[in-house]
């Protein structure tokens, strides 16, 4: 009986050992150190962030912003097209019989004329004037207005969720940075979404009046890549901005700042009265977007490439900047 009795205690006391350990395990698994980037909740976050988008209109807004917008510069710079031709073709009716000409060749005409006092490059020159001129158009508004529109559909996003307290409950579930990036990863999808609508309604009333040609919806979409990677590089610093400052409105009126100051200070470092005072200025001009869209134009792969992985690196820095600041800040 005594050696039974011994049996079942040991038993016992193996099974309690045994309960302590997995509890033990469960709770250190717990309070173990997550990691600093989860895929996983990377994607939730992003997901969450669209849903939100979706919740509140955002995508709306963007839609009409980058569709209605493509749709009607489109509308107007074919109808200005077409009426500065007329007015050509009538004033050559006094020199000579323009109705010989060939529909087009005189939009052709001028366009290769203003690009050849503009473009020194003749591949590229080449490569431009294989596009129709609406293709053109897009390509150049594209880059010129996409900095303003992240600047009124993202800018403050991250200072909002965090004045709102929103962040408190979720960075119980995630870390800062995977909260951060999949912020940001939601409005890059945004962003994405409404460069290819505009590229569709361009191309769409391209077609309707006769001035797109299939050839040019290649370039198109090329326009609308390189818009996607110059607005990027404006979404991470503006994200950037708006983790370093927790108050929406200020984070807004900041993002205006650097928008105004990337511009000038773009401007100022290529002038050529600077130059001659600080030699060696125009080199600062590489740490603003804009020194880089010539480049994107560049039909060299190696050129363009290079291009967008300096505006990519730019809103990586700004992120990364503004995170710092977030890192160490009360949420």
């Amino acid at each position: 009986m005594s050696a039974r009795a011994s049996e079942r205690a040991s038993e016992g006391a193996t099974g309690e050992t045994g309960d302590t350990a997995s509890a033990g395990a469960r709770e250190a698994a717990q309070h173990a150190p997550a990691p600093w980037l989860d895929a996983r909740k990377l994607g939730i976050v992003a997901r969450f962030e669209l849903a939100e988008a979706l919740r509140s209109r955002l995508v709306v807004v963007v839609l009409a912003l980058y569709g209605a917008g493509a749709a009607l510069g489109a509308f107007l710079f074919v109808q200005a097209l077409d009426a500065a031709e007329r007015s050509v073709r009538t004033a050559l009716d006094a020199q000579l019989n323009a109705h010989e000409l060939p529909p087009g060749e005189v939009q052709r005409q001028a366009v290769s004329q203003v690009l050849a006092h503009l473009i020194d490059d003749r591949e590229l020159l080449a490569d431009l004037l294989a596009a129709d001129p609406l293709a053109l158009f897009y390509g150049f508004m594209a880059l010129q207005l996409v900095a303003p529109f992240v600047l009124l559909t993202s800018a403050g996003s991250h200072a909002t969720d965090v004045s709102r307290g929103t962040t408190r409950f979720l960075l119980t579930r995630c870390e800062r940075l995977t909260w951060s990036l999949g912020k940001t990863l939601a409005h890059a999808a945004l962003l994405a979404l409404g460069l290819a609508l505009s590229a569709l309604t361009a191309a769409a009333v391209g077609f309707w009046q006769g001035h797109l040609g299939a050839a040019s919806v290649p370039w198109l979409v090329r326009a609308a890549g390189r818009a996607l990677v110059y607005g990027l590089a404006y979404l991470g610093i503006f994200a950037g901005v708006g983790l370093a400052i927790p108050s929406p409105s200020r984070a807004r009126a900041g993002c205006v700042l650097v928008l105004l100051g990337c511009g000038l200070g773009h401007t100022l470092s290529q002038s050529g009265w600077l130059a001659a005072l600080l030699p060696g200025v125009q080199l600062l001009g590489w740490v603003f977007p804009g020194q880089y869209q010539e480049l994107l134009w560049s039909p060299s792969w190696l050129l363009s490439g290079l291009a967008a992985l300096g505006l990519l690196a730019l809103g990586a820095l700004g992120l990364a900047g503004g995170h710092l600041r977030f890192r160490g800040a009360d949420a």
